[in-house]
C-alpha cells in the first residue's frame, strides 16, 4: 500500500529524539515516509523556504527560540502545511494554547510509537485538505 512517500520535516534539537522519531516511522508499514531533520529552528525556516513538505512536525523547545512563538514563527513561514506539535511535557496548558493558535495535532515524546505517530501525521494532512475543499 506504500506510495510515494510523505515529504516530513522535522524541527527538532535533541539528536537522540530525531533518530526515535525515525526509527519509529520506519516501523509503519502501511505509508512511506520521507523524513528531514533540522536542529534549530532557523534551520528549519530555512528549509521551509527552499522546500514544500508535506507536514511540519515542530518542537517548541528549541536553542533558538520556545513556546508558542517557535510555532508561530513556523507558521508564519509555512501557514499551509500541517503543523504537529512534538512536546516533551505533558503540560495541557502549553499543548491548548498552541492547538488554538492553529496546529494541527501533538505528539508528547516518548509515549508515541510508529503508527501513532504516522495517525498524528495522516490526520493533519487530511484535516488540511477537508478545510480546503470547504473553503
Amino acid at each position: 500500500m506504500k506510495g510515494k512517500p510523505l515529504s516530513i520535516l522535522l524541527i527538532e534539537d535533541s539528536p537522540t529524539d530525531a533518530l526515535l522519531l525515525s526509527e519509529n516511522l520506519q516501523e509503519v508499514t502501511e505509508f512511506a515516509f520521507d523524513m528531514e531533520h533540522a536542529d534549530a529552528l532557523g534551520t528549519g525556516i530555512q528549509r521551509l523556504a527552499e522546500k514544500t513538505y508535506d507536514a511540519i512536525i515542530l518542537d517548541l523547545g528549541l536553542p533558538d527560540s520556545t513556546g508558542i512563538k517557535t510555532f508561530e514563527r513556523v507558521k508564519a513561514q509555512a501557514a499551509s502545511i500541517p503543523i504537529i506539535i512534538l512536546s516533551g511535557n505533558n503540560d495541557r496548558g502549553v499543548l491548548a494554547e498552541v492547538m488554538n493558535a492553529g496546529a494541527d495535532n501533538y505528539l508528547i515524546k516518548n509515549s508515541a510509537d510508529g503508527n501513532r505517530i504516522a495517525i498524528a501525521i495522516l490526520s493533519a494532512i487530511r484535516s488540511r485538505l477537508n478545510k480546503q475543499e470547504i473553503l
